[in-house]
């Protein structure tokens, strides 16, 4: 994967930031440490070199790297914790009270609901104290993952900047600090609103905001106040395939639109007066939304684990589509023309999926990228200027990625796949179109909550998927075309019980793996193009009640078994697929 230049290592709490250049360990990522108790064992995260704008052209940035790493080093230093407000011990401080403070707006009687106080946040919820504990904890690490990447446009940067005047690089930080009384002080809290439920979120906003039982949170940027619901808890703390997945689309949800908070609420505010009140009121709402936007959904690619947090990779969830559109479908939406349309245009596009796709997957390159040292810096400036903050750099022009470009970008090899492991659960892996052996494959660990898996045109056997997901019981859409499976694979099929999409196009497999979907009540869609599919597997097939598209090119069907397929199922696409040389 042609990436970065540049690397971020930042960190949370106890989060070691070493921004790097020229990094030589092929890092696809940028990585942050986590929050960690003050009695927690300290640790180097490897990297040297600081990114070059904190440590030339900003001191003060210089200075917050420094900060973190030495907090790395040493999660107990008093005088770290007291400068950044971290308890004596935890990871994060919250007071949890009866609520008594609500907004007009939100309607909360009092009584119903309680009130959650964090250094950054202010909470009102209606989940229950350890639901709000695990959220309130997510926001004030996600909060200082976001401060260290943007620190030139964060608000409180000036604090650090006053509080370190007389810092020199050589000196320790924790003693430098030691000496003095300084402490970073937030000028405001945010504002949460957590709901119990998914029909608790929807009675209570779908007066006032159409189409929101179709989130699963937002920011409302008028009231400056973030939406959530937690969802069910279950008693026993076991936790299903399902309940996995809600965790997962509830945190990028959360990410996501905490976002959109910060580049609010934690930048600095005066510029706006001067503003219209349209501009000031929605960022984007004339143009670039689309970084808007992508900022928000490369943020959701953010990974929490005890001693590290990334940002970025090549497993990012997003990216998984926009590997699919590039690399497969031959799609490109070039720089100029997401640029001009501003959010209502965007919104109201046919085709939104496809722009969130490259909106996003144009911002990692952007920011991950190795295509040119400026691009990173070009995304801070429109973002400066969409949230009316003082550009942090000098301008610079603005980039225009080709599609070789944006290929070369997404393009996965075994190189990037043992050089950048996944470190947590998956939840959609497209690696269709990449240079990857199954050398590659058996860096990533068995996968248990895939819900999407795209192995196609990669050489791989029936042996290597059943040991990337032993248990295929969550996958909704599995492509193996012009894979090295054969009807092997039939039985790991058979217990794909949530199987909508199935592609076995080219590949060796016949009709026993035709046998095995008998049960398939969700399968809509099914691929057997070139394979060894005969008409005894064509009963199964006709049986498939949910079926709509099924193609059987190029197999050992027989003309007249087609033809009573169709005369039987006439409302089943046949053939769909436009093969060339036929």
């Amino acid at each position: 994967m042609a990436h970065s230049a540049y690397r971020i290592v930042v960190v949370l709490h106890a989060i070691a930031l070493v921004v790097g250049t020229g990094t030589t360990d092929g890092a696809d990522r940028s990585t942050f440490a986590v929050s960690m108790p003050a009695d927690a064992s300290g640790h180097v995260i490897a990297g040297d070199v600081l990114f070059a704008d904190a440590k030339t052209s900003d001191p003060s940035w210089h200075a917050y790297v420094e900060l973190w790493r030495a907090h790395a080093e040493d999660p107990s230093a008093p005088s770290i914790r007291r400068f950044l407000g971290l308890p004596l011990s935890g990871k994060v401080e919250g007071k949890i009270s009866p609520g008594r403070s609500a907004p007009a707006f939100l309607r909360f009687a009092r009584g119903s609901y309680q009130q959650m106080e964090t250094p950054h946040f202010q909470i009102m919820t209606r989940a229950s104290p350890q639901q709000t504990g695990r959220v309130a904890e997510d926001l004030e690490q996600c909060y200082w993952v976001w401060t260290q990447m943007f620190f030139p446009l964060w608000e409180d940067s000036v604090q650090v900047a006053s509080a370190f005047s007389q810092w020199s690089p050589d000196e320790d930080v924790a003693e430098f600090l030691a000496a003095r009384t300084n402490r970073l002080r937030p000028r405001r809290k945010m504002r949460v609103v957590l709901l119990r439920d998914a029909n608790e979120y929807v009675r209570a906003l779908a007066d006032r905001f159409p189409g929101i039982q179709r989130s699963t949170g937002f920011y409302d940027d008028a009231n400056r106040t973030m939406f959530l619901y937690a969802g069910a808890e279950n008693p026993l703390g076991q936790r299903s395939i399902a309940d996995t997945a809600a965790i997962r689309d509830a945190e990028a949800t959360r990410r996501h639109e905490l976002t959109h908070q910060l580049f609010r609420e934690a930048t600095p505010q005066p510029r706006r007066r001067s503003f219209t009140a349209a501009a000031d009121r929605f960022p984007g709402e004339e143009s670039g939304f689309w970084l808007i936007e992508g900022i928000a959904g490369y943020f959701e690619s953010m990974v929490l684990t005890d001693r590290v947090a990334t940002l970025g990779g090549w497993d990012a969830s997003r990216l998984q589509y926009s590997r699919f559109r590039t690399l497969v479908g031959g799609d490109f939406m070039p720089l100029s023309e997401l640029r001009p349309e501003g959010r209502v245009a965007a919104q109201q596009r046919a085709d939104l999926a496809r722009w969130y796709a490259h909106a996003i997957a144009l911002t990692h390159l952007l920011v991950d990228g190795d295509r040119d040292p400026g691009d990173r810096r070009w995304v801070f400036n429109q973002l400066a200027r969409l949230y009316a903050i003082d550009l942090p750099f000098a301008d610079s022009p603005a980039p225009e990625p080709t599609a070789a470009e944006m290929r070369a970008f997404l393009s996965v090899s075994d190189v990037d796949l043992l050089e950048n492991p996944a470190i947590q659960p998956l939840a959609r892996l497209c690696l269709a179109g990449c240079e990857v052996t199954e050398e590659g494959l058996r860096s990533i660990p068995p996968q248990t909550t895939l819900d999407w898996l795209d192995l196609s045109r990669i050489p791989v056997t029936s042996d290597e998927v059943k040991r990337l997901v032993a248990d295929p019981g969550s996958l909704a859409q599995i492509s193996l075309e012009a894979t090295s499976v054969d009807d092997g694979i039939a039985a790991w099929i058979a217990r794909a019980k949530m199987l909508r999409e199935l592609d076995l196009s080219f590949t060796y497999a016949g009709d026993l793996v035709v046998n095995v979907l008998r049960d398939k009540h969700q399968l809509d869609t099914l691929w057997l193009t070139g394979t060894q599919v005969s008409d005894a597997a064509m009963p199964v097939i006709e049986s498939l009640e949910a079926l709509e598209a099924v193609d059987l090119q190029r197999t050992k069907v027989t003309e007249s078994a087609a033809t009573r397929f169709q005369l039987a199922r006439p409302k089943v696409k046949w053939n769909p697929l436009e093969l060339r040389g036929e």
